[in-house]
């Protein structure tokens, strides 16, 4: 059968937390193709990280999903309906939550070799392997160490390898390059685009490293207050939406200009557009309407463009 991808159906995601509702994520509708990286970028909050445990199915049991998560023909619909290791695959952005202190860097590869049919000493050769992958010149000692011996960048990059240790069909990458110097950001970024072509069909990146992100991604979209605003593969040399502008200048790149207004702090669960509080282009019609104004190869939700 022809793989299809990975496909998000009008994907929302609601936390019920003792204060009220919470709609982290909002009709989210995405596809990326096999052979494809797709990039996720936004603020802090924006709802990115819990689209892609959405994904994973790894929310907590108080995370109320609506919409559809298709993957190559088939409907998740629980976490069972997931293979990990060899069909997905995480790459969390929290070493210190993700590494048990108590196993060496050997143990946690070799459980996530397990997958593998592979012998005990084609299981070390390939942790060696993987470690040489991600920047480490001393594989041998190093899997004898414990998590609390590493760097928080060396931690990173570990992750990384367990995230690609058995070829997964699809990649779920958090922020990989989080806490590394601009060198180590690069050679994990050159890792990451050779996994595509190493037995991983396609691979979701979430990242503020935009640097990053246009060197790897074929597509890009922009999320705020749990909507996707913006997708294309051009949206950084070509920006529509006023939050997307917005963003890049306030990348240090660009000068570091901050956004107009404060910060949002959870995602909006208003039918208008999350941005508008913020927005100088804003319009009276903004806080009832977001209208969605494609184009073959180009997507932004923004009533100017109506």
């Amino acid at each position: 059968m022809r793989k299809q991808g990975l496909k998000l159906n009008q994907l929302s995601v609601t936390f019920a937390l003792p204060t009220g509702p919470v709609q982290a994520v909002q009709q989210v509708s995405l596809h990326l193709s096999p052979g494809e990286i797709g990039g996720l970028i936004g603020e802090s909050g924006c709802g990115k990280s819990v689209l892609g445990l959405a994904v994973l199915g790894l929310l907590p049991p108080y995370a109320v999903t609506q919409g559809e998560i298709w993957w190559n023909g088939t409907r998740l619909s629980s976490p069972k309906d997931r293979t990990w290791g060899t069909e997905m695959a995480f790459i969390p952005q929290n070493p210190g939550q993700a590494l048990n202190p108590a196993r060496t860097i050997r143990a946690h590869l070799m459980e996530a070799l397990h997958p593998l049919s592979l012998s005990r000493r084609e299981r070390e050769m390939r942790a060696e392997e993987l470690l040489c992958q991600f920047g480490f010149s001393q594989p041998k000692e190093l899997l004898h160490a414990y998590p609390h011996q590493l760097s928080g960048g060396m931690q990173q990059r570990v992750l990384c390898a367990l995230g690609c240790a058995c070829h997964p069909a699809l990649i779920l990458a958090d922020e990989p390059t989080k806490g590394l110097d601009p060198d180590l950001q690069l050679q994990v970024g050159d890792s990451l685009s050779t996994v595509i072509h190493q037995g991983c069909d396609s691979m979701l990146l979430i990242t503020h490293d935009l640097a990053l992100a246009q060197k790897l991604c074929h597509w890009i979209a922009v999320m705020y207050g749990g909507q996707i605003l913006e997708w294309g593969p051009q949206v950084l040399n070509n920006p529509l939406h006023p939050y997307t502008k917005a963003f890049l200048q306030a990348q240090p790149s660009a000068g570091f200009h901050p956004m107009a207004g404060p910060a949002q702090r959870e995602p909006s669960s208003t039918v208008g557009c999350p941005f508008a509080p913020r927005c100088p282009y804003v319009q009276p019609d903004c806080a009832h309407a977001a209208p969605v104004y494609p184009t073959p190869d180009h997507m932004v939700r923004c009533i100017r463009y109506v």
